[in-house]
């Protein structure tokens, strides 16, 4: 060819189309053709002289391929077809718990790993009686599909300890206490899967607060332009059966503030990097009057690469003044 060389029309056909296979016909000597080549990604290499049979095994070969990597997309677009259904599936079974509180105003944010749509992450809200309201964030080990179904086994799991036990959601130490028992039994084949969950009960007449927290990072509760990073102890569900769980206590009051989060709003596992109580604190000064997600972009902008790498839930009550609405 007058114009080009064989390397470099490869070149060419392969930044026009990445499925187009390419094999290269060469001589021995042309070291630096060969060079080009390989960095081109050619399919496989013919070298002077060629036989029919030859020719044509390498063809078959690549069309072989090119048929495979065809199935593979194929295959991989309706996993992640499948995969964003469920997502949407998830999002709808949980956001459907969002109560209208008088008293409060409930924002949340549920956002998985965007390579699987779905996500360990789940949360819930229930009314109870005597104007108290139970909150609940959890966070399932792993990522992917497997970790959002066992995140749907939790809920059906707290369906049945709550509507066999309403009194339960005053109680957060012995509802984790009874849903760690429920869920080491049921999933003591799989032990690498353990959850941390937070769990809240906020009375709306006395603004009596009760929580319990196991393996999620501290509740941020904003008290009269005050911040209190809120943490304890507790095991993760799943790692003992026989685990002992603690409760705390604080006063809600008007104008106050409760940030409730898992880990991915604040850590960057690949990077090992996790953010500071300063600096959780500053983020959520500087963005509390604003909607929810800029809250959560300013987190994101914060990480590493400006990148979440886990499943990010972050759940935003605030007690508003039912005769002023603040």
């Amino acid at each position: 060819m007058p114009v080009m060389s064989g390397s470099e029309l490869l070149t060419f056909v392969r930044a026009t189309s990445s499925e187009i296979q390419t094999v290269l016909l060469t001589a021995y000597s042309d070291i630096e053709q060969i060079q080009k080549a390989i960095s081109a990604s050619i399919q496989s290499l013919l070298f002077k002289p060629w036989t029919r049979e030859s020719l044509k095994a390498e063809i078959n070969k690549a069309f072989d391929i090119w048929n495979v990597r065809r199935e593979n997309r194929i295959l991989t677009s309706r996993i992640d077809a499948m995969l964003r259904e469920a997502g949407d599936f998830q999002k709808n079974l949980f956001a459907s718990s969002i109560p209208a509180i008088p008293n409060l105003q409930i924002d949340v944010s549920f956002i998985p790993v965007e390579t699987f749509h779905c996500g360990g992450d789940f949360f819930e809200f229930r009314r109870g009686a005597n104007n108290n309201v139970f909150v609940i964030l959890g966070d399932v080990s792993g990522h992917g599909l497997k970790s959002a179904m066992v995140a749907v086994m939790l809920k059906t799991a707290m369906d049945d300890l709550l509507n066999s036990n309403p009194k339960l959601p005053e109680h957060p130490e012995l509802f984790l206490s009874a849903l760690n028992a429920y869920y080491y039994r049921l999933l003591k084949s799989a032990p690498e899967i353990l959850v941390g969950i937070a769990v809240l009960n906020i009375n709306t007449d006395t603004g009596q607060l009760v929580l319990a927290i196991a393996g999620l990072p501290s509740i941020l509760r904003m008290h009269r332009e005050e911040a209190e990073m809120i943490s304890s102890g507790n095991p993760m569900l799943g790692a003992f059966l026989e685990a002992n769980f603690s409760k705390i206590e604080r006063q809600f009051s008007p104008g106050d503030h409760l940030f409730i989060y898992t880990d991915g709003l604040i850590e960057s596992v690949p990077h090992f990097y996790s953010m500071g109580d300063k600096e959780i604190i500053s983020i959520v000064r500087s963005e509390i009057e604003k909607p929810i997600e800029h809250m959560v972009s300013a987190f994101r902008a914060t990480l590493p690469e400006a990148c979440f790498t886990d499943d990010v839930s972050l759940i935003s009550i605030r007690y508003c003044s039912e005769k002023s609405g603040e």
